[in-house]
C-alpha cells in the first residue's frame, strides 16, 4: 500500500490547515480566457489562397497532433519508469499519456480529415502521415482494449509498459514520415524545408497562441486524470481496511 499513497495531485485532495495552490484551478480560470482570445486570432488570422477559410482548421490541427505525440511519449517514458520500479505511480503516467495520446489523435484525425476534404478533394487517401497514424492508432488501441480485458493489476500495468514501450516506435515514425516519404501529400511544417508550408506573421503568432491555449488544456486533463487514479486508489485503500476490519472482528 505504501505505492498506492504516493500520490501526484498537484495540488489537489484533502488538505488540513494552510489552503494549497492549486493548478488544475488556475489553468481553469486562465483558459476561460485564452480559448475566447484563440478563437478571436483565428478568425482575424488571414486566410490561404487557394484554401480559404478551411485554412482555420490548421490552428485546431497541428497543436492535437503536437500534444497527441506528446502524450505518447510520455506514456512510453511512464513504461520505462514502470519496468525499472515497478511503481503504481509511473502505471498511473502510463495510463493518463495513453488515453490522452488517443484522445488528441482523434481530435488530429477528424480535423485533418475534414481539412483534407477541401484541400485535396477526399476525406481520406492512404498518405505516408495517415497510414503511420493509422498503425499508431491501432497498436494504442490494442494496448488500451488489452488493459481493459485484464484484472491483475500487477499484469495490466506489465502489459501497458510492454504496449508504451514497443509501440513508441512508430512515434517517430509518424514525425519523420513527410522527409522519409518526401512524394506523400502532406507537407513539412517544421525544418529546414519548412517553407512548403507559407505561414505569414499573424499565421505564425495564431499558431503560438493556438498551441499555448491546447497545451493549458493538455496539463488541465492529465492534472484530472492522475487525481481520478489516486481518488480510485484511496478507495480502494479505505475498502481494503474495512475488509481486514471484519475479518478481525
Amino acid at each position: 500500500m505504501a505505492s498506492l499513497t504516493k500520490k501526484m495531485d498537484f495540488g489537489g485532495g484533502v488538505t488540513t490547515g494552510k489552503r494549497k495552490f492549486d493548478l488544475s484551478k488556475v489553468l481553469l480560470w486562465t483558459m476561460l480566457v485564452s480559448f475566447p482570445l484563440t478563437l478571436i486570432f483565428i478568425l482575424l488570422a488571414p486566410s490561404d489562397f487557394e484554401l480559404k477559410y478551411s485554412q482555420r482548421i490548421f490552428y485546431f490541427h497541428m497543436p492535437s497532433n503536437i500534444l497527441c505525440l506528446l502524450s505518447f511519449t510520455i506514456y512510453f517514458i511512464g513504461g520505462l519508469g514502470y519496468w525499472r520500479t515497478r511503481k503504481r505511480s509511473w502505471d498511473i503516467l502510463m495510463i493518463t499519456g495513453l488515453e490522452l495520446g488517443v484522445f488528441f489523435a482523434l481530435i488530429g484525425i477528424v480535423t485533418g480529415s475534414i481539412w483534407a476534404r477541401y484541400a485535396w478533394g477526399t476525406f481520406w487517401t492512404w498518405d505516408p502521415r495517415l497510414t503511420t497514424v493509422t498503425i499508431m492508432m491501432v497498436v494504442y488501441l490494442a494496448g488500451w482494449m488489452l488493459r481493459s480485458s485484464v484484472e491483475d493489476p500487477g499484469r495490466k500495468a506489465a502489459l501497458t509498459a510492454v504496449f508504451g514501450i514497443i509501440g513508441f516506435i512508430n512515434v517517430p515514425l509518424v514525425y519523420f514520415s513527410t522527409r522519409f516519404f518526401p512524394a506523400g501529400l502532406h507537407p513539412i511544417v517544421f525544418g529546414t524545408n519548412g517553407a512548403a508550408v507559407a505561414l505569414e506573421g499573424f499565421m505564425i503568432v495564431t499558431l503560438v497562441i493556438s498551441i499555448i491555449t491546447f497545451s493549458q488544456f493538455f496539463v488541465y486533463l492529465m492534472i484530472q486524470r492522475i487525481r481520478l487514479e489516486n481518488l480510485r486508489d484511496q478507495v480502494a485503500g479505505v475498502r481494503m481496511a474495512l475488509n481486514e476490519d471484519e475479518d478481525y472482528a
